[in-house]
């Protein structure tokens, strides 16, 4: 098997965001982009949304949410 450097990032949007079919298109192109021009070809993306936090991600969302409703 061949060995591959993989990154990882998700994005959070609020539950009741209505996401439009294909929406994904352009973040994944974006990201795409971004990683290409400082020169590293992108083999593969994959994302959609569907995504899960971890557990420690979740406790870092519950804390920012938080914060938001003392200001």
């Amino acid at each position: 098997m061949s060995k591959f450097k993989v990154w990882s990032c998700k994005i959070v949007v609020s539950d009741d965001a209505d996401i439009p079919d294909g929406f994904d298109g352009p973040p994944r192109k974006a990201a795409i982009s971004a990683v290409e021009t400082v020169g590293f070809p992108v083999l593969a993306c994959f994302s959609g949304w569907g995504g899960e936090l971890t557990e420690s991600e979740t406790e870092v969302m519950d804390e920012m949410k938080g914060e938001r409703r003392q200001q």
